[in-house]
């Protein structure tokens, strides 16, 4: 069980104990958003024009395994009822090489298994061989179900050359725990630094979004065909959160040490950005709802290339 998972089964058996005001503060509160934090569709097709070449043609993913939270931890004034932390690593095929987003995290730190009731080791394989054939890797954020399956491959000197760590990513290896990039090996690596958005490939823009860790990002991909998708990591677990401009409860959002304000403010942009830009499609960190539904138009497709 990861760190902050223990602390949560901790702090709900506080929470039971102690109840009343402080649990509805805990449990049910959700910032205002400020409105600081904007997300320009046409700045986004700005960027993915920036560099010359071929669009990704399309984006695969696998699906590695499932973590199982109450609805109530996902979203502050949500039932006790069980709901899928679907987990993904994403595929972006493009003309000039293969762009793995986020790699999971091996079997081992998936413990115990009632917070884990799926796992799927043949997609974690490949999701591996995927990364050996990857020009690009990046990752969202840092934490160990994104990170993991990066740190724990036995051929991470030779996938360095590919990864696009940001300096915040780097910097933060506490919240990668227990995942962990040996220090020796990242001696001298040289990290992605950028101060709103930058393009890593025709089609393919990093969108800086720090508060749910140092090093969140979002990963703006449009496709050869003009169709658009907006990987958002761990910005909101669901789009539950999106729809309704609600934050994570505060007894979620303090063990995870996420800055509640700067994320609300992120929901409020990626509400707005929804009604104004229907056509981008955001994809949340660990939706399968979301996942499936675009599975079903195609935006998505299951499985990485071989």
């Amino acid at each position: 069980m990861g760190r902050w998972q223990k602390r949560a089964l901790w702090t709900l058996g506080v929470l039971v104990v102690l109840g009343g005001p402080l649990y509805g503060w805990l449990a049910l509160y959700s910032p205002q958003a400020e409105g600081v934090f904007v997300i320009d569709g046409a700045r986004l097709r700005h960027f993915a024009n920036e560099l010359p070449g071929e669009k990704p043609s399309e984006v695969r993913y696998e699906h590695v395994f499932d973590f199982e939270f109450a609805q109530a931890m996902v979203m502050a004034g949500e039932p006790w009822k069980a709901t899928p932390i679907s987990v993904y690593s994403y595929q972006l095929l493009t003309p000039t090489g293969r762009i793995v987003v986020d790699t999971a995290m091996p079997r081992t730190l998936a413990q115990p298994e009632f917070m884990v009731p799926f796992y799927d080791e043949a997609a974690y394989q490949r999701m591996q061989q995927g990364l050996l054939q990857a020009s690009q890797i990046v990752l969202t954020h840092e934490h160990m179900d994104h990170i993991g399956g990066l740190a724990a491959s036995p051929n991470l000197a030779q996938l360095l050359p590919a990864l696009k760590l940001t300096r915040e990513q780097l910097d933060n290896p506490e919240g990668m725990q227990p995942s962990k990039l040996p220090a020796s090996l990242m001696l001298g690596y040289q990290p992605l630094q950028y101060e709103d958005m930058m393009a890593i490939a025709p089609g393919v823009v990093l969108v800086k979004a720090p508060g749910h860790t140092p090093g969140s990002q979002m990963v703006y991909v449009e496709l050869a065909d003009g169709r658009e998708l907006l990987l958002i990591g761990d910005v909101a677990w669901q789009h539950r959160n999106i729809a309704a401009v609600r934050e994570r409860p505060l007894f979620m959002t303090a063990m995870i040490g996420e800055d509640r304000q700067a994320v609300i403010n992120q929901f409020q942009a990626l509400h707005d950005l929804e009604q104004s830009e229907p056509a981008i499609r955001v994809v949340p960190g660990h939706d399968p709802e979301v996942v499936q539904q675009l599975t079903r138009e195609g935006l998505l497709r299951a499985g990485f290339s071989e």
